[in-house]
């Protein structure tokens, strides 16, 4: 039963990361015949490979092989942290629509809403399970999104005229919020690698 919860384990946190077998196989350097076994409770990994899997996975190795006690909840809770961007860009995309189809304005008011939009767009596209496929670390993220902030909140007081009251104050309450976010972000990922 644990071999078998184990194999289950891996195979979960696999489709998690959104890898293929030959994928992740490619990157632990053995075959795909390798992961499948481990996935299936015939083999079970090394510790070398643990390990690989586990900073792949940006999870501790307790999470991986799922020894969770009152000591591992201190690295548990830092990993869950990664998925709270992904919320903070999703409301902030949901909140910057409805604000630009309910506001009135002027083309150039509307056109820094857009850019705000899709600069959000791409931001929320870096944190999706695909983009952090691509990118491996947070750096990226995080100076994507003290940009959004920064111009967010510049964009209000620069088109204090060309936007309307409501839009200039979303434009400072969305550069605010997520130049907070991304201080804590900043700070957590500090602690981490201390």
């Amino acid at each position: 039963m644990i071999e078998n919860h184990f194999a289950q384990q891996l195979k979960l946190k696999r489709s998690e990361a959104a890898f293929t077998q030959q994928e992740l196989a490619d990157k632990l350097h053995v075959s795909r015949k390798t992961i499948s076994s481990w996935e299936t409770g015939r083999n079970r990994p090394d510790i070398d490979s643990l390990t690989q899997l586990a900073a792949i996975y940006h999870i501790s190795l307790d999470e991986l092989t799922g020894n969770l006690d009152e000591s591992a909840t201190t690295t548990f809770d830092k990993t869950k942290y990664a998925k709270h961007p992904a919320t903070i860009i999703t409301i902030m995309i949901v909140v910057i629509f409805v604000e630009r189809i309910t506001q009135l304005s002027t083309s150039r008011g509307f056109l820094w809403v857009d850019f705000l939009f899709m600069f959000a767009i791409g931001l929320r596209l870096l944190v999706s399970r695909y983009g952090r496929r691509l990118i491996n670390s947070q750096i990226p993220f995080l100076t994507g999104e003290v940009a959004f902030g920064v111009l967010a909140f510049i964009s209000g007081w620069f088109n204090l005229s060309a936007m309307g009251a409501g839009l200039n104050i979303t434009c400072y309450v969305i550069g605010l919020i997520v130049l907070i976010d991304a201080a804590i972000q900043i700070k957590r990922l500090v602690r981490v690698h201390r």
